[in-house]
This record gives structure tokens, C-alpha cells and sequence, in this order.
């Protein structure tokens, strides 16, 4: 099927911004197709065509020819023809005798099929005419055109007519711009057109009558002329053509060799009554031709004038009006000048009254605050001289304390000192350092407290001091490096152990977990093996520091320790930490417990220390027990997060611990934590903070 050859013939159904046709037959490669009862299938879904630019030609129910095209995007597809065509129905009318008959059936007679509209109607072996038909009076159908005097005559190709089959039969149309050449012009007036214009010449000349002789003669041969050429081309002869020039010769000849038979003929129209009314009929309308032009023309003078004058009065009632309004605003403007002078001097009135009632509160006021002044110097004084009775009090209760504080003291030595000698002799211990009498319990949660109230710490160090101490009370062991690592030990003794810590101090000889409890050789207890005896027996709190393990050859013992405090087998009240040489840049390590003491101490720290002897709110001993496990708050800081079993038991008492000691900052450090050890992440817990005060 060939697309070039592929065409749709259909009627105009609707006309919006563009026509809608609904298709009627399909010629596909020449052959024509009805599409009646199949067009909604063949142009889905309505058996509609789009036809763009269509407008302006086509109108419902023109029949049309396109060459649809599907567009849009997929599944909104519709058919469209980007151009159109116009089709005018056809008829056939060269089986009549000439196209004088074709003229006088279109023109005079009529047809009765009441088609109104543009047709294309063939006159002749090759002659066809474009006209349209408009229904007369009497109810037939006739020819008009704009000048039927010069109707086109165009040559007529058969290929050209469309044979649209339908249900009810074949249609034939024909393309309105069928491009076919203009062959002549025919002279298709009417005959009462045809007589009236030989009447307006007759009444134009001087000689009337003979005028009228010779137009009607010149007129029966011209006639005649005209059927002689039609019969010299027909090619065989017509005898009714014949007839019909021997008719009009015979007319000619008698019109031309009889002067009176005109001037009969023209009274003869003039008696008849039908003349005689189509005359008064013209007479009429020429009369009502020039009442209406007159009408036109006073009309026209009537309503200049009604104009001017209309003018003349809308500018005297306009500038009358004018001044009225100027008249009625002065008016206005004075009314409401006063009226809000009047309003003016009545708030000016209120405001002075206020202003009075305000200075005299004021005053009272003033009055107020000078009695007040007085009664405050005096309170001052009193409060000075209270001050001064509290600060000697205050002393006077120091110097009592230190006198208890070395009383104490000296009981403990003389206590320590008799139960030595009852222990045995073949195997001196080592002196375990034991917290002061005066320290006091100290809550886990009152940690953060102790740390604020220090003037030992910077910022920085109060975080990470109350960081260490939460790894070593929740069982974990923390590594210290950094400079400050032995002083960060001395504030951890004062705030968990009553200023007590027992050290271990690493060489070479310690290789293993078990080196670190007794030496190696001789078996001796280490002082952490003391300590550890010690807390078993007499469940005190002990703070033990196992100190530059970066001497010892190897340091898996590290994560064996930690494992120990994880998995409690240390008892709770044995706080243990470790510390590394730092002095030089190094990274710390990845271990969640590692951290980095560098501008932890205040600069003044020696001079702070040195006044704080004495001082019973300094040393304290921690209450391991003031916090408990709480799996609940570890099962919500784990939540779908893979961990060992050992970590996740530990969990249970790290989580409270660092909510107690840490308190809002806990979330971020147990998260932190929470990373390091479920492998998620390699969360840098140094705490570095080059903010602190120099050291210089």
C-alpha cells in the first residue's frame, strides 16, 4: 500500500479551534472504500480526523479530503492531516441539448432536489461551471454567482470526479480548487435580466425604437451563433440544435425586416399587466431609493446639529457643576478643618491631664527609690560586717579540721602499723597508699559537679577526665598518653580513691597478663597484685595506674586486661587505668579507651593544689554502686548494631555510668563508643584541645 496514493474522504462534524471530520471512505492504491460502519475502528476512538488550518474554508457538513497522520505522544495518539482540501458535490448535465438547456434548467426552471450550497455541474462534453445554488420563492433551487453576466467556463477532466460510495449509494465530488484552466466566460443571466437590459438600452437612446430592433435582432443572431458553433463541434448533427438556429435566424430576419413588430411588441409589454407592475414595482423602488438616501441625509444634518448643540449644553452644565463642586469642597474642607482642630485641642487636653498624673507618680516614685538607696547602704554595712564574721569563722574551722585531719592520720599509721607486725615476717608487703580519713563518699552522679568546681582543669580536661572516668568505673580500662598523663592521675585519685593510687610502673620484665600481678622469677605479689588482694578482701575502693607500658617489650596484656575488666572478673571497687609515654605528636590509638591528655591542666594547677591542703572538698572516694546495669538504656544504644557478647554485657553498665557522669554529653561519647567497637566506624577519641593555657 503506497501512503503517496492513500487519501480520506469525510464530512465536517464539528468546528472548534480546529475541524473535526468524520472519515466516510478510504481510496487506498485508487481503490475506494465505504467506511460508514467501520471508521471508529479505522480512526480510533471516535472515526474522527483532525484537519489543522482548516478553519477558515470549512464549515459542518462540507465534505473534505485529507491524508491523516497519527500524532502525539504514545498512548495519547490521535489522527491529524496537517492539510485539507474542500470537496463540492457533482452533477452531470451534459446529456442535455446544449448549455443554453443546461442555462435555462439552473437559471429559469429550476431544480427540485432543494440543495442549497456550492456545486460543480458539467454543461458540456468538456465544459463544467462552479455555482451556488440558493432556494427561490417557489421552493426550487437555482444558479447564482457574483456576476452571472461573466460565469467562468472550465475545462472539464473526468479523473477529477470522486466517487464516494455510501450506504445509500455512490456520491459523486469534485475538489473546489480543481485547478482545471478557464476556457471562457457565458452570459447566464436570467431572461426577465436579459429583457430588462434590452429595455434600459431602448429608454438610453434616441431612437427607441429602432434601438430596441436592432438589440433584439443582434441578440436572436447572436443566439443563433452561439448554437451554430455548438453544432459545428459536436462532431455529428443535433437536430434539435438545428431547430433551435434555424428559430432564432427566423426571429433575427423578422425583428430586422419588420420595424413596427418592435414597437407593437414594446406597447404590447407596456399594456400587459405583469409589465405594467413589474414597472411601478422598479418605479417604487427607485422612488424609495432616493426617500431613504434623503432620510440619510437629514438624518445625517439632524444629528450634527443635535451634536453641536448637545456640546454648547454639557459644557455650560459642566462648568455649572464645576463650580458647585469647588464650592461644596471649600465648604468641606472648612467643616473638617474645625472638626479636627476641635479633636486636636481635646487630645492636647487628655495628654496635659496624663502628663500631670505621671509627673506626680514619678515623683512618688523617686521618693521610693531614695528610701530604698538608704535602707540598702544600710543593709551593706551589715552584710560586710557579717562577712568578715564568716571569713574568721571560716579560718578558725580550718585550722581546726587540719589539727583532726592529722590525728586521724597518725591513728591510721599507729593502726597500719600494729597489723603489720601481726602479719608474718618471712615475706614483707609492699605499703599499699590508703585514701585520706577526711575524704568523703562520692556519688557517680555528682561527678560532673566535682569536675566544674575544680580549679585543677581546663575545659578541655573536665571533659576528658569525666570521659576516663566513666570507662574506668563501668569496668573498662583506659590508656593515658600525653604529658599530662601522671597529672590526670593525681586528679582521678582525688576525685575516685580519696587521693590514694597504687601504681605499677613497667619495664622490661613484664611480658605477659600474669607479670602483672606478681614478678616475674621469684613470685612475689606486685603492688597490683596487693591492691587487688586487698580490694577482695576488705571490698574498699581502690584507684591503680599501671604506668609507662610503652617500656614493656609486648602489650597484648592490654587487651587481655580490658577483656578482664569487661567480663568482671576484677571486682567493681578495682578502677584500673594505663598510661604511655606521650611526650612526643603520635596519633593515639583506635581503641575506644585511648586517650590523649595534652592541655587537660590549668597553668596554675601546682599553686591550686597546694592550697587545697587541707581542704576536705577536694579528696573523696567514689561509690561504685550509686549506678547500676541497666540493659534497657543498652538495647536502645545498640539497637540493630553488630557487637560481641562481651561488649554488649558491658554496654549494660557503661550506658547508665555515662549517663550519670557525663549527663547531656553522654549520647554523643556512647555513640562514639558505640562505633569503635561495632566496627562502623574509627572514631578518634583523643581529646586534644591546643585551646587550653600555655604552658610556657
Amino acid at each position: 500500500m503506497s501512503a503517496i496514493n492513500t487519501f480520506v474522504v469525510g464530512q465536517c462534524t464539528r468546528v472548534k479551534d480546529s475541524v473535526f471530520m468524520k472519515a466516510r471512505a478510504q481510496s487506498v492504491d485508487g481503490v475506494m472504500r465505504d467506511l460508514t460502519h467501520t471508521s471508529q475502528t479505522e480512526f480510533p476512538p471516535e472515526g474522527e480526523i483532525e484537519l489543522r488550518g482548516a478553519r477558515a474554508f470549512l464549515k459542518q457538513d462540507d465534505w473534505a479530503i485529507a491524508k491523516p497522520v497519527l500524532d502525539g505522544p504514545p498512548r495519547r495518539q490521535r489522527w491529524v492531516s496537517p492539510t485539507a482540501k474542500k470537496l463540492l458535490p457533482f452533477e452531470d448535465l451534459s446529456g442535455l441539448s446544449g448549455s443554453e438547456a443546461a442555462r435555462r434548467l439552473l437559471v429559469e426552471t429550476g431544480l427540485q432536489d432543494t440543495y442549497v450550497g456550492e456545486k460543480v455541474y458539467r454543461i458540456g462534453l468538456d465544459e463544467m461551471i462552479v455555482v451556488k445554488m440558493a432556494k427561490s420563492e417557489d421552493g426550487r433551487s437555482r444558479a447564482t454567482t457574483a456576476d452571472m453576466a461573466r460565469l467562468p467556463v472550465f475545462s472539464f477532466d473526468a479523473t477529477k470526479v470522486l466517487a464516494i460510495p455510501t450506504p445509500g449509494g455512490s456520491i459523486s465530488l469534485m475538489e473546489k480548487n480543481h485547478q482545471s484552466p478557464e476556457i471562457k466566460l457565458a452570459n447566464w443571466t436570467s431572461d426577465a435580466k436579459y429583457v430588462e437590459q434590452i429595455v434600459r438600452a431602448a429608454l438610453a437612446g434616441e431612437d427607441d425604437e429602432q434601438k430596441a430592433r436592432a438589440a433584439m435582432a443582434a441578440t436572436l443572431l447572436a443566439h443563433a451563433g452561439r448554437l451554430e458553433g455548438l453544432l459545428s463541434g459536436a462532431g455529428e448533427p443535433d437536430l434539435n440544435i438545428a431547430q433551435e438556429i434555424s428559430r432564432s435566424r427566423r426571429l433575427g430576419e423578422i425583428v430586422t425586416s419588420r420595424p413596427a413588430l418592435v414597437t407593437d411588441f414594446m406597447q404590447a409589454l407596456r399594456r400587459d399587466p405583469a409589465i405594467a407592475a413589474r414597472i411601478e414595482q422598479e418605479i417604487a423602488r427607485l422612488a424609495a431609493d432616493a426617500v431613504e438616501a434623503k432620510r440619510a441625509a437629514l438624518t445625517a444634518e439632524l444629528t450634527t446639529s443635535m451634536e453641536a448643540e448637545f456640546a454648547t449644553v454639557r459644557r455650560a452644565r459642566s462648568e455649572k457643576l464645576k463650580a458647585e463642586l469647588d464650592d461644596l469642597e471649600t465648604s468641606s474642607l472648612q467643616d473638617l478643618q474645625a472638626k479636627l482642630d476641635a479633636e486636636k485641642n481635646a487630645a492636647l487636653s487628655a495628654i496635659e491631664v496624663r502628663k500631670s498624673g505621671l509627673e506626680k507618680a514619678v515623683e512618688e516614685l523617686q521618693k521610693s527609690r531614695d528610701a530604698l538607696q538608704e535602707s540598702n547602704r544600710a543593709k551593706a554595712g551589715e552584710i560586710e560586717a557579717l562577712d568578715a564574721d564568716i571569713t574568721r569563722l571560716s579560718l578558725e574551722a580550718v585550722d581546726r579540721k587540719a589539727d583532726v585531719d592529722r590525728l586521724l592520720r597518725m591513728e591510721q599509721v599507729l593502726q597500719d602499723a600494729g597489723d603489720r607486725t601481726k602479719t608474718s615476717q618471712a615475706s614483707p608487703l609492699m605499703p599499699l597508699a590508703n585514701p585520706s580519713p577526711s575524704a568523703r563518699p562520692l556519688p557517680i552522679g555528682e561527678i560532673s559537679d566535682w569536675l566544674k568546681a575544680s580549679q585543677l582543669l581546663t575545659e578541655a580536661g573536665r571533659r576528658g577526665v569525666a570521659r576516663v572516668a566513666t570507662i574506668v568505673l563501668s569496668g573498662g580500662v583506659p590508656i593515658i598518653e600525653g604529658p599530662e598523663a601522671d597529672d590526670v592521675l593525681d586528679v582521678l585519685s582525688s576525685m575516685l580513691a580519696g587521693g590514694a593510687i597504687t601504681t605499677l610502673d613497667c619495664d622490661p620484665t613484664i611480658i605477659s597478663y600474669d607479670d602483672l600481678w606478681r614478678r616475674p622469677g621469684h613470685g612475689e605479689p606486685t603492688a597490683l597484685g596487693l591492691a587487688l588482694a586487698d580490694v577482695q578482701d576488705r571490698s574498699i575502693v581502690r584507684l591503680c595506674a599501671i604506668r609507662r607500658a610503652d617500656l614493656a617489650p609486648s602489650q597484648f596484656w592490654i587487651d587481655t586486661l580490658a577483656r578482664a575488666g569487661k567480663q568482671r572478673a576484677l571486682p567493681r571497687e578495682f578502677l584500673l587505668c594505663v598510661t604511655r609515654g606521650g611526650e612526643g605528636d603520635g596519633e593515639a590509638t583506635s581503641s575506644p579507651s585511648s586517650f590523649r591528655a595534652e592541655g587537660w591542666i590549668e597553668r596554675t594547677a601546682g599553686v591550686a593544689a597546694l592550697a587545697s591542703i587541707g581542704s576536705d572538698t577536694l579528696q573523696r572516694v567514689v561509690e561504685v554502686s550509686s549506678v547500676g546495669s541497666d540493659p534497657a538504656a543498652a538495647l536502645a544504644l545498640i539497637g540493630s548494631a553488630r557487637l560481641p557478647i562481651t561488649d554488649a554485657r558491658w554496654l549494660a553498665t557503661f550506658a547508665p555510668t555515662a549517663k550519670a557522669v557525663l549527663k547531656g554529653e553522654a549520647g554523643g561519647f556512647s555513640k562514639e563508643v558505640l562505633d569503635s567497637i561495632s566496627g562502623d566506624a574509627k572514631p578518634n577519641l583523643k581529646l586534644i584541645d591546643n585551646g587550653g593555657p600555655s604552658r610556657a
